[in-house]
């Protein structure tokens, strides 16, 4: 017998599961808080929670991460370089130093411009000593990729950085976006090679020698190697390990998969047991890649969402992501202690931050512009968490003149307020942590509110409740390809609001039906779903080990490998573009002959290098007919050949 591990590495916890490589059943499952500063701890813990006494027969480690979507929104990573060629880059890209060079093929790959290997030198002499990557991008460079690797060969003589080509990485068009990716894919290189690097370690201190695997955005398992070469196709990872282990825990083909996790909520639809694969690439941080990767809507509400009361003293539930009370409670007691001491209650006022919350130092120095205020609260924090009104007496202020939203967003500081989690506390429906911290910040959010506590609990459970539905009706429109937001448009939020009975009417009388199942997963899902459900007349399915579904998915995930190869019609001859080469044959059906058989064999090649035993290929060919003149038959220009490979080390 033998044995999987499959982690997921999400915003609040890592999770674990140990699965039946034969049966796919889990055997146990564990979770750790995430350790961000130092993802490989949470791992360790994570392990160690396990409580699994077979460590050395697990034959396969299978890991999702957001530690790549993260790095590219946080702007992280290696410094690249860039050198182009073959027309401008209208458009930003987030590479340190771009050069354009000389050379230039044409759409059907002839060559219009010759690189010159003086000047290419020149710039890669001039790039030695300030960049960590290099990208190479060439107009065109999916239907020619010479010029591409005629760069690397040389980069690969003077620089002793990696390379990265763009034609390696997408077939598609779109020279920008296709730019953008190669620069990102090289900024990436060595933060996934840490991850690994760390992550083995821990594996090989708990006796796990089995093959590592990376969930890619598509929801597909790629091996250690791959993933060194090509980071950039594990970002959205966890989105979707959470897809397919919803579909797996379940054994459902249609439905919409929720995952709630601590920062986010995010919905997949699922349709005869696929997801619809975004095509025109994920976009991330704000660059469009062309990165495959599940289609996701993604919203700002987790069991890790701040609620607090706006200005208007109205309740908030997040987007901002902050800790528990209950969960820093645990290690905090004396939280308690300064949050019911808090007495006063006046006029709200109009600050950002609330007498509920509470702030810790995480890592970090204060910029040299600091103010003092800054730096007695810095002091303070250095010994443990504080609330907000003990930092205002403690340094003689008024808690309203204080701002520490800037210390937060840098990282210096973490904020720690009411949440979900601290909602399910006080109702007693969960409690793993500290639930007297939780009752005490709620307690006075609701004196703010002047209701007691047990109504202002249910009118926030009713405002999630509503905000999760709301996330399904904004979901259903978004997978239908229609690009508007319900909540720009009053005249729709009337009648939404009066559906979820959010809004009452004298006259109208609104019902909203999802057509589909919800299939909820994630740790809070399962307690705030089923009522969301009933909003929206859908059957919410809860499956069993819902709460570790993402490591679940990371588990039982296959190897698929895609290649993408175009033949074009170029006078009397049929030109084939691979990912590695050009090649020219004198028919159609030659050529034809020849895609197929180098692309199983790529494909081959790639499953192997996985470790695959068992696998199936297929070709989908599809014509290119084109419309030339009116009320005339198409004209055939191509064929678009596709070939996917699906495999398993079991």
């Amino acid at each position: 017998m033998s044995f999987i591990l499959g982690m997921d590495t999400g915003g609040t916890y890592t999770d674990g599961v140990i699965v039946d490589s034969s049966k796919r059943s889990i055997i146990c499952k564990a979770k750790a808080l995430t350790t961000k500063e130092d993802l490989t701890i949470g791992i360790k813990n994570c392990i160690e929670n396990l409580n699994f006494d077979r460590m050395e027969e697990i034959s396969l480690a299978s890991l999702s991460t957001t530690l790549a979507t993260n790095a590219i929104v946080e702007g992280r990573g290696a410094s690249v370089g860039l050198i182009y060629m073959g027309t401008e880059l209208d458009e930003e890209v987030p590479a340190e130093i771009s050069v354009k060079v000389k050379g230039r093929f044409d759409i059907m790959g002839h060559m219009q411009e010759d690189l010159d290997p003086a000047e290419i030198r020149q710039v890669l002499s001039g790039m030695k000593g300030k960049v960590e990557a290099l990208a190479v991008s060439g107009y065109a460079s999916v239907r020619n990729p010479k010029h591409e690797k005629e760069i690397r060969r040389l980069a690969d003589e003077i620089l002793d950085v990696p390379v990265v080509c763009a034609h390696q990485l997408t077939s598609a068009l779109g020279f920008h976006h296709r730019t953008v990716t190669a620069v990102l894919n090289g900024r990436l290189i060595p933060i996934i090679d840490e991850l690994l690097k760390s992550t083995k370690k821990v594996l090989h201190e708990k006796n796990i020698y089995g093959t590592v695997m990376i969930v890619k955005g598509d929801g597909t398992l790629m091996t250690e190697a791959m993933a060194k070469e090509r980071p950039i196709d594990t970002i959205l990872s966890g989105p979707a390990a959470s897809v397919i282990g919803g579909l797996a825990l379940t054994g459902r083909k249609d439905g919409i998969v929720l995952d709630m996790g601590g920062t986010t909520t995010d919905i997949a639809n699922v349709s005869e047991g696929s997801v619809k694969i975004k095509k025109e690439g994920a976009k991330v941080g704000g660059w469009r890649t062309r990165v495959r990767a599940v289609e996701i809507s993604t919203f700002g509400l987790g069991g890790d969402s701040r609620i607090c009361l706006d200005r208007k003293g109205n309740v908030q539930i997040g987007p901002q992501k902050v800790w528990p009370l209950c969960v820093i409670g645990k290690d905090y007691p004396q939280l308690v202690h300064e949050l019911q001491s808090f007495k006063w209650v006046g006029e709200l006022k109009t600050y950002s931050q609330q007498e509920a919350d509470c702030f810790m130092y995480v890592n970090g120095e204060l910029p040299e512009t600091a103010s003092p205020q800054e730096r007695k609260i810095l002091e303070k924090l250095q010994g443990g968490p504080h609330s907000l009104t003990y930092l205002a007496r403690a340094i003689g202020e008024d808690p309203e003149t204080i701002d520490l939203t800037p210390l937060v967003e840098s990282g210096i500081l973490a904020r720690i307020s009411v949440t979900p989690t601290d909602i399910l506390h006080v109702q007693g429906r969960y409690n793993q942590w500290n639930r007297e911290l939780s009752r005490a910040g709620v307690e006075i959010l609701a004196r703010r509110k002047e209701m007691p506590v047990n109504k202002f609990v249910n009118m926030v459970e009713k405002a999630i409740h509503v905000k999760m539905a709301m996330t399904c009706i904004q979901s259903a429109a978004d997978f239908e390809s229609e690009e508007f937001s319900f909540a720009e448009s009053p005249e729709a939020m009337y009648l939404i609001q009066a559906a979820l009975k959010e809004r009452q009417t004298s006259l109208l009388n609104p019902e909203i039906y999802l057509r589909k199942s919800i299939v909820a997963i994630g740790a809070p899902a399962g307690a705030w779903t089923c009522d969301a459900g009933k909003l929206l007349n859908a059957e919410v399915v809860v499956p069993d080990n819902a709460d570790v579904a993402n490591a679940y998915g990371a588990a039982v995930g296959k190897v698929t490998e895609t290649v993408e190869l175009l033949i074009s019609l170029d006078g009397d001859q049929y030109i084939l573009n691979t990912p590695w080469e050009r090649f020219v044959y004198g028919s159609k059906d030659e050529a034809m002959f020849y895609a197929i058989h180098e692309g199983r064999k790529y494909i081959e090649h790639q499953l192997m290098d996985a470790g695959c035993r068992n696998w199936a290929i297929e070709e989908q060919p599809s014509d290119i007919m084109v419309e030339t003149k009116e009320n005339e038959p198409k004209v055939y220009m191509g064929t678009q050949m596709t070939i996917t490979g699906v495999g398993s080390a079991f």
